[in-house]
């Protein structure tokens, strides 16, 4: 299979693009706009079919940054299932071939990324690992006709209103925060929660959205405390958060930051009465590994893939361990990520386009495309595929499945 990686490797942190965002986001959404009106005067859709011969996807994703050290092993994933795709003959025959560019979570190396996919014709763009930089992608993409398939990450601006070419799997972190609380209140008592966020552009939305699930639930929200991506120390957060003494703790972190919170939390002597709450961003060993084990007997997380111990029967794990990368939820997820896209490919009428790609997307109702996520449904109103979550707990040190929400 054809990989393309870009030529500069970033090493810049998040913490450094939300340090320039209030300069650059004027000028990067100026550029996204006036490309998305050039494609657009050009005649929209410009993906290339099966036809040709393969079938070309583009996926942009952080190799380096703030969150490469979880995103690279889910890319790592998602591409050794698409060699054994290829190694079984393909797709009806055309082999897969993806152009795999690193954008290292800065939203303006993203978009440099997708103006190339568009320029080579891709079928569709998958494999995103982030939230920052999806919504300066989307415009191109939606002007492009190309569908935006399976980020790793969520952003309510792109569901509302509902983006033609915009499919996620898993829901906003904000709506399995808000799905989570009242099936943590039920299992262990209401109480008072303080929430800790890493800025993105969801981030004021989701504090909301956990304030009014608290207080609907029949909690008592004492506090939300912010800090951008790649932040180094959180001890002034974890001083704040233990004057309030809350029974809760909700993350709506990145894994990297919420490690170090929670190690910040073990250095200054604090631990919630109860639970630490997370979803699906935290349900990986990336974050799991750096909790202490007081802690981790508190964990409390959503996850929209199934725990790696509820999975070694699977052909993932099969050729995850014959392409030698470790079993974890976040490899989980890619290679079950690069299951649905190639059930999708499968049912897309032929030649396979962008067109058919989307069509086949919304016709899928309760389709168990992969065996790491729940059955998937899609319609021309619904572009979030999952609604079932299970609730992880931490046993001996690895995420065991404590429970589940919606199924």
């Amino acid at each position: 299979m054809a990989r393309h990686h870009s030529g500069r490797v970033g090493t810049r942190l998040a913490a450094g693009f939300h340090g320039r965002q209030g300069r650059r986001r004027g000028a990067l959404a100026a550029a996204v706009a006036a490309a998305a009106l050039v494609l657009s005067a050009c005649g929209g859709s410009g993906s290339g079919s099966s036809a040709s011969g393969d079938i070309k996807l583009g996926i942009s994703v952080p190799l380096s940054g703030a969150v490469g050290s979880s995103c690279a092993p889910m890319n790592k994933a998602m591409l050794a299932w698409f060699d054994h795709v290829n190694a079984q003959g393909g797709i009806g025959g055309h082999k897969i071939k993806v152009d795999n560019r690193d954008d290292g979570y800065d939203a303006a190396r993203a978009v440099t990324n997708t103006k190339a996919f568009i320029s080579e014709k891709v079928v569709a763009v998958t494999g995103q690992c982030g939230s920052l930089q999806p919504p300066a992608q989307l415009p191109l993409l939606n002007a492009a006709k190309i569908p935006f398939m399976y980020v790793f990450g969520a952003s309510t601006s792109l569901l509302k209103p509902l983006s033609p070419m915009y499919f996620n799997l898993m829901p906003t972190y904000g709506s399995q925060l808000v799905s989570e609380i009242p099936w943590v209140f039920q299992q262990h008592g209401p109480g008072t929660v303080a929430l800790l966020s890493t800025v993105t552009p969801d981030s004021p939305t989701t504090a909301k959205e956990v304030e009014a699930a608290v207080k609907k639930a029949g909690g008592t929200f004492v506090g939300d405390y912010n800090a951008p991506p790649g932040t180094a120390d959180f001890s002034p957060e974890v001083l704040k958060m233990k004057q309030k003494h809350p029974d809760y703790v909700v993350l709506d972190q990145i894994p990297q930051d919420a490690a170090r919170f929670t190690q910040a939390m073990t250095d200054n002597g604090f631990a919630p009465n109860k639970y630490l709450v997370g979803s699906s961003a935290v349900s990986q060993q990336t974050f799991l590994s750096g909790v202490s084990p007081a802690l981790q007997s508190k964990l409390l997380v959503t996850s929209d893939t199934i725990a790696p111990a509820s999975a070694e029967a699977t052909d993932c794990v099969a050729v995850l361990k014959a392409a030698k990368i470790e079993v974890e939820g976040v490899t989980l997820r890619g290679c079950g990520t690069a299951q649905v896209v190639e059930s999708v490919l499968k049912a897309a009428k032929k030649p396979i386009d962008s067109q058919s790609v989307v069509a086949a997307m919304e016709s899928m109702s309760q389709v168990k495309a992969s065996e790491i996520y729940p059955p998937v449904s899609f319609s021309a109103t619904n572009h979030v595929g999952v609604s079932n979550l299970y609730v992880f707990g931490v046993k001996n040190g690895a995420f065991y499945q404590a429970g589940s929400i919606g199924g």
